[in-house]
């Protein structure tokens, strides 16, 4: 009895580390992502909830909408952001942002990328954030306002786009400038 007893619990163990990890599925919201661009470094801070460092996932989830625009359909789409550090509130280390993009994807000069700007590329990010009501989702504040790429260890500020009191600072510098609103 003894012999099997060690074998179902070695059998159990094997087959407890070893199933295969099922992706999250997030039920995806069907209504446009309307991007609202504000006026100020002040108005991007204080209308953030989450405001964070980390990484996207390049995998994301996808929901049609029928809804088309000049040169495409549109897209809800939801990524996973790895937060590393949060300069303003808390929540967990892994946050789904949603955004709405194009399909097929439009040319980057497009005008519609400012409106639509789908998914995130892979790199580290400061992004400003709010929850999506009636969800655990968040989006972007201010669309490309919100987002600001890490390169070299320095903060880009999108050209047009992002504020330039954001561009080439250091993290510590980004999160004292952010911090003393």
């Amino acid at each position: 009895m003894k012999v099997w007893s060690k074998f179902l619990i070695c059998i159990c163990l094997l087959f407890a580390f070893h199933l295969p990890v099922q992706a999250q599925h997030v039920a995806i919201p069907k209504q446009v992502v309307n991007i609202k661009r504000v006026a100020n470094l002040k108005d991007l801070v204080s209308g953030s909830t989450l405001i964070a460092y980390g990484w996207f996932d390049t995998s994301f989830q996808k929901q049609l909408l029928d809804k088309f625009v000049q040169g495409g359909q549109l897209v809800n789409f939801v990524q996973n952001f790895h937060v590393d550090k949060y300069v303003k509130g808390t929540s967990g280390k892994i946050i789904t942002v949603l955004s709405t993009g194009i399909e097929p994807l439009p040319d980057p000069l497009n005008p519609n990328n400012k409106v639509y700007p789908g998914p995130m590329a892979e790199g580290r990010y400061f992004c400003f954030l709010k929850p999506v009501p009636g969800t655990e989702l968040y989006t972007i504040v201010g669309g490309w306002q919100g987002v600001y790429p890490v390169y070299e260890g320095k903060t880009i500020s999108l050209e047009e786009e992002g504020f330039p009191e954001l561009n080439q600072l250091t993290l510590r510098q980004f999160e004292a400038k952010i911090k003393s609103y």
